[in-house]
């Protein structure tokens, strides 16, 4: 599943990254992002697949559990800075999104967690360590760290 997982956070990435070049359309950006993921994904897992064997129940209960836990976590952070503002809300968001993919591990590798980390540490850097850091700079990181984590989970393996 690592192939497919990959490109998929790949593309959403370019939907993150092109949120911080036009940050006036960046929810739009990440709408046609998801939308662009899934078609990619319902096209090509099964080929991308293929050469590394069938995935496992583990892996596909690893997966639908780390989708149910980013929906709860990003209910969470827009609970607790629902008042904030847009860029700490936004920042919120991205760390739950980070925490997702530790989980995602057991479905799509080593790399995912990693990808986690990272995530968090951006996000948790702007949110939490440094407010002066521009949103727009925070968001470019974030989409390049799943550029760059995606397409090496793609053509790793």
């Amino acid at each position: 599943m690592v192939r497919a997982g990959g490109m998929f956070i790949a593309i959403m990435g370019v939907g993150v990254l092109l949120g911080a070049i036009i940050p006036n359309r960046r929810r739009s950006l990440l709408i046609v992002g998801a939308v662009a993921a899934t078609v990619a994904i319902i096209l090509a897992a099964a080929r991308l697949s293929a050469p590394l064997g069938t995935p496992t129940r583990l892996q596909f209960i690893f997966l639908a559990g780390s989708i149910g836990a980013e929906a709860v976590l990003v209910r969470v952070a827009v609970a607790f800075y629902r008042h904030a503002s847009e860029r700490n809300l936004l920042l919120a968001i991205l760390f739950a999104v980070g925490l997702h993919f530790l989980p995602m591990a057991g479905a799509f590798g080593p790399l995912c967690a990693a990808l986690g980390v990272t995530l968090c540490a951006c996000a948790g850097t702007g949110l939490w360590l440094n407010s002066g850091i521009p949103l727009n700079r925070l968001w470019a990181s974030d989409g390049i760290i799943k550029i760059t984590f995606g397409t090496i989970m793609f053509f790793a393996f």
